[in-house]
């Protein structure tokens, strides 16, 4: 799962179903160059290394990556493009989730960034991209990727969080660029798939009672409305039935007795293990997390 922190609440969904899953390995990406970057691990560039205040920085990654010792953060960069590496040999299934169309051009480099670092505006150049732009970045991922992978399944989605740092105007002509290139690309791709999140948002709740108190971030209930709608579109009966049970023992496991010492509790407990491993022996394919 690569894109905007969007990406994080399905990919937390998915992790707490027991989806073998890789979200955000390089931090959240907003823009369709950055995410078609990210999604093939085609990244972290030596030169793209930068040092601020004392801490150096990665143009590609998320300032969580930063770090006062230069070799560290490299070979912090080299693990997660290992990492990434080995998951794309074995993946089956690509979620990317489109922030926004604005990019921001490193002037002295001569290339788009996936983070600014809250450097001076004076050293970017902001644009738009255009639905042929954004079109052709994804579609040079996803060649490569099905070159490597032909059976692989792509699932679009264009983040229903606002970016109203640029306006709501901008906002909108953005959000409508990445709509347009999520149109094309499922043309394009027989095994690309568009997932309604931003329209769910704004079409079907239609309401900022849905959103934080920013106006910008989906509450906890438009997210749980948006992982519903995604669970019924690509979920089987096979699935949606394995799904059930997992929910129902996290929610077992989340039982707190004033009492845990007591033999009811205790038989309690020893049921929902029983539990666990039926599911494991059904299922040894998955590696069951209660984390």
């Amino acid at each position: 799962m690569v894109g905007s922190c969007f990406t994080q609440h399905i990919g937390d969904y998915l992790k707490r179903l027991q989806f073998t899953t890789l979200v955000n390995p390089y931090g959240i990406c907003y823009n369709p160059i950055s995410i078609s970057a990210a999604a093939r691990a085609q990244y972290l560039h030596e030169s793209a290394f930068f040092e601020n205040e004392g801490v150096w920085r990665h143009w590609d990654l998320h300032s969580a990556f930063a770090h006062q010792d230069l070799k560290v953060a490299q070979a912090t960069a080299q693990q997660l493009n290992l990492t990434t590496s080995l998951f794309l040999k074995k993946v089956d299934i690509l979620i990317i989730t489109l922030g926004t169309a604005e990019v921001f051009h490193l002037i002295s480099q001569n290339r788009i960034v996936a983070n600014c670092h809250k450097m001076p505006s004076k050293l970017f150049e902001r644009k738009r991209l255009s639905v042929s732009e954004t079109t052709d970045a994804l579609a040079s991922a996803f060649f490569e990727l099905l070159n490597k992978r032909p059976n692989l399944k792509i699932i679009l989605t264009v983040s229903p969080i606002r970016h109203l740092r640029m306006g709501a105007v901008e906002n909108q002509r953005s959000k409508a660029v990445l709509l347009l290139a999520c149109e094309e690309l499922t043309k394009k791709f027989s095994n690309a798939y568009y997932f309604p999140a931003y329209e769910l948002i704004m079409d079907d709740l239609r309401d900022y009672r849905f959103y934080e108190n920013d106006l910008l971030h989906p509450t906890s209930t438009a997210v749980e409305y948006i992982q519903s709608h995604f669970a019924q579109t690509f979920f089987n009966k096979e699935t949606t039935t394995l799904v059930k049970k997992i929910e129902k023992i996290r929610q077992a496991l989340a039982h707190r007795p004033f009492n845990p010492h007591t033999p009811q509790y205790l038989a309690f407990l020893e049921n929902i293990h029983q539990q666990i491993n039926a599911l494991k022996e059904e299922n040894p394919e998955i590696l069951f997390d209660w984390s």
